[in-house]
This record gives structure tokens, sequence and C-alpha cells, in this order.
């Protein structure tokens, strides 16, 4: 039997892994999210014996935090509004000083630009809109890993006791905190992928945890300040109040269950079912989301579910890893009932703009060799071109604007079939010419394609630059201002056509 997940005591006191999901207690004041499908959830992994909250005679009870009182108490002769408080914007200081973790939507710029921030380098998030063959084959190549967005029920924790443990070569970490699993999901694939640049801090962070269980690294990923920090890159202080009221409730929960007397276990088949039922339907309410990760390793595909004690090898996978996890996600889907079908498919591919480099450093070379070539056969081979001005590469501007060194021209391994194209076209002058004028065009194509991508690059720092900004305290100062100056139930009344 696998050893259980034991987790230190200087995890949050009191608090067990929650699902972060949607309360009706919640706070909902922050704007809507853009896209419905968000991260959520951590619930807890079976069998795992966690650290238990103290009893509250041990314990001081946590303190009540109330925003419909108008006032609190007076603090320095001051008498502040809570509500004020709270919609004042989030400073960088409590940014970086608040110790939980904000739910992440599926959104594959924000996922890219987090993954940028962490130093990984040549890698991009792509959505996938479809699960049939047409639409896989739009994916970016390589496909380094998947990222599956769905509906979590509490029996998702179920496994097979006897799994077996995660093997040495895989890289996999646990979700030990709340609201982490879109980064565990991001990092269990990224360190698992030896063609991925991870840059300093995640090459030294993978390093110290290499031989540690996959419950420490986990823990060790959820006390990195360097990790948590730029997760909550998009950070708003109604998440920290929405974050810290969930955990309010759990504990006044927990209490509540501790000093409720334990009923009597119904023996009547009759009351078994409606319990039975009771407990799905109260599954389904406070149903969240969750991340997972399906990634290939050493020629298998894993399924990297941090809420689970161990990661899941589907089988081994030839050319076309893709299709092993796709049986394996339509298989979760297929769980869902008519119309309750909600999840998100990412995936995580090699970078277009790594990819176009290369080949505008393979192409340089090839236009570099048939210059010479014409040079040799032809010396004024110039003077036949219509348009030398357009035709002509300029070597200054390809290491200047696209970030292509020298070297990597003269180092580049064009491939076999357009060496031989130009070595056929060496005995033919007016072949060779046309052939220059080819690769001179192609250039150009992959110049339009590079400054494309360069500017979806720029569109989703844009993005993310958008996202970090909170409205909501210019929003109620707009509204408090519309309420002081009497107008406000006037405008309400004319929106609801009273």
């Amino acid at each position: 039997m696998d050893d259980p997940i034991l987790l230190p005591s200087d995890l949050n006191s009191g608090e067990r892994r929650r699902s972060s999901r949607v309360r009706s207690t919640s706070l909902r004041v922050s704007e809507t999210p853009e896209r419905s499908t968000r991260s959520t959830p951590v619930a807890s992994i079976k069998d795992t014996p966690l650290a238990e909250p103290q009893s509250p005679k041990d314990e001081s009870p946590v303190p009540s935090r109330s925003l419909r009182r108008r006032k609190s108490a007076v603090s320095n002769g001051i008498i502040s509004d809570p509500v004020e408080e709270a919609m004042k914007a989030l400073t960088e200081e409590e940014r970086q000083n608040w110790k939980g973790w904000v739910e992440l939507e599926s959104d594959p710029a924000l996922f890219s630009y987090i993954l940028r921030a962490y130093g990984v380098r040549n890698v991009k998030i792509q959505e996938i809109f479809g699960l049939d063959d047409d639409s896989l084959l739009f994916l970016l190549k390589p496909v380094y890993g998947l990222i599956f967005l769905f509906k979590y029920r509490d029996n998702d924790a179920d496994e097979d006791e006897n799994a077996p443990k995660c093997p040495k070569h895989v890289w996999f970490a646990n979700q030990t905190t709340s609201n982490a699993c879109a980064t565990v999901s991001l990092l269990n694939i990224v360190m698992n992928t030896p063609e991925i640049e991870l840059g300093d801090a995640l090459t030294a962070f993978k390093e110290s945890t290499k031989l540690l269980k996959p419950p420490y690294r986990g823990q060790a990923l959820s006390h990195s300040d360097f990790i948590r920090n730029i997760h909550n890159s998009f950070l708003r202080k109604m998440d920290v109040l929405n974050a810290d009221l969930a955990l309010q409730n759990d504990y006044e929960k927990w209490v509540k269950a501790n000093k409720t007397p334990k009923k009597k276990i119904a023996t009547k088949k009759a009351s078994k079912k409606k319990k039975e039922k009771r407990r799905r339907r109260k599954d389904e309410d406070e149903a969240g989301y969750h991340f997972v990760a399906y990634v290939p390793i050493n020629g298998s595909v894993w399924r990297l579910d941090g809420l689970q004690r161990q990661p899941v090898n589907l089988g081994e996978h030839g050319e076309d890893w893709v299709s092993l996890a796709r049986d394996n996600i339509m298989q979760r889907i297929g769980q869902y009932e008519d119309g309750d079908i909600e999840y998100n498919l990412l995936s995580l591919c090699k970078s277009p703009l790594h990819t176009l480099q290369g080949s505008l450093a393979e192409n340089a070379h090839l236009i570099l060799d048939v210059e010479k070539i014409l040079a040799a056969a032809i010396p004024d081979w110039k003077l036949f071109m219509q348009s030398q001005s357009d035709l002509s590469m300029s070597m200054d501007e390809l290491t200047g604007s696209f970030d292509i060194s020298v070297d990597q021209v003269n180092n580049a391994n064009p491939p076999e079939s357009a060496r031989k194209k130009a070595e056929k076209a060496i005995s033919d002058p007016e072949r060779l010419l046309n052939l220059y004028k080819d690769l001179v065009s192609e250039q150009k194509a992959l110049r339009s394609e590079h400054a494309q991508e360069v500017a979806s690059l720029a569109q989703e720092d844009d993005l993310a630059a958008t996202r970090k900004q909170d409205h909501a305290p210019v929003v109620y100062v707009a509204i408090k201002a519309l309420a002081e100056a009497g107008v406000l139930r006037d405008i309400i009344m004319d929106l609801r056509g009273d």
C-alpha cells in the first residue's frame, strides 16, 4: 500500500486543502469574468492525513469580517468604513505579502504571460476548440502538453489505492493549497519536457525538489514566493476578500460540525438513497473547476492531476501522443449528463516565433550560398534582376530586427531538399536566378509571419497589463458620487423602466 501523503504542520493552520468552489456565501462584487471557464479548486486527496484544525478551546476564534457593517472600530481616533477599505486598489506590497493563491481563468494569453514571467522560453499556450482530427491538425507542433479544465466533483478524488508510486523520471507535484491547480498543471508539464528552456529560477527549483515526494514538491511550490507572486499577477482586492471569507466560512463550518452531535447511521435502503441523492445534489451545486495536465514522458502518456496522490500512466504512444490523451479526456467528458458539459482544453506548444527564427536563418544561409554561386558564374548577375532593392537581403536587418545572429545564419542547416535544388540549378544560370528570387520571396513571407507573431506576443502582454488593472475603485467612486448627487435612484428607475 502506498505511503499516505503527509503534509507538514506549518501549512495554513486549521485549513484542509479545499475546493475554491463558487459558494453562495462568497462575496461577488468584482466584475463578471470575461470567460466562463475558471480554474478552481482544491479538493482533498483520498486517504491523505492532513493537519486538523485545533479545537476552538485551544485556539482563538477567527475574527469575523463583516462588510455589511458600515462602521468599524475606532482606530487612532479615525472611524474607517469597511466598504471604503474594500474598494481601495490593492497595493503591490499587499499583493506580495498575501500568502493565498488567486483563481486563474483558463485564458491562453494569461497562461503564456505567466510562463514568460517564470522565465520559460520558446513556448506558447493555444486553445483547442474541438477534439476531432481536423481541429487537432491546427495545433502548433510540437505539442509539449495538454491542460484540461473540467467540472470537479468529490468522487473525482477516488483513486486506486494500489496505484504505482511516482517513478523517479517523472516530476510530479501534488496540489497542497487552494487555487494553485493552474500553476501546478503548467509546472507538471514544463518540468517534464527537456526541450523547454526553464530559465534560471525554475531550473533551480526543479533541482532542489527532484528528490522530494509529490506532496513535498507541492508544499515547496506553495511556499515559493517567486512562484506564488507571479501566479498572483492578476490579483485584486476583491479576490483577497473572497478568499479570506471562504476560509472563514470553512472554519465556521468545521466548528459547527464538531459541536453538532453525530446522528445515528441509517440502516434502511430508502434512507441511504435519499442521503446519496442529497449528497449528489450538494456536490453538483458546489462543484468547482480543476486543471489537470497530460504530457508525454519517455514514450508514455501521463495524466498528472495534482489532487491525485500519484500520476497515472495511460500507456505507450506512437508518433501521435495527443490521440491517446484525447481518448482519456473524451472518457472524462462522457461522464457528464446532457446539458452539463463544461470544459476547456489548452495545449502547450513550441512557440512559432522560435520556429520562424530557425526558418529565417536557414533561408538566409541558402540565399548567401546562391549569391556566392551567382557571383562566380555571372559576375554581373545583379543587372539581370528587375528590382534589386526589393530582392536584396540586409544581414544587418536580419540580425537587428529578428534577433538572429550571424553565427546562427552561418551554422544553419537547411533541409536536404533545398540543398539538392540549389545544386541542380548550378549549371543553369537562368534557373539559378529564378531560385534566388524564390528564396528571397520566401524570406519576405517568413519575415511577415515573424512580424505577426511578434504583434500577437505584444497583444498578449497588453491583455495581461489590462487584466492587472482593478477598475472597482473607479466604479465605486463614480457610483458614490451619483448617489451623493441624488441622481442614482433616478438612473436605476430609468434602467428598470419604472
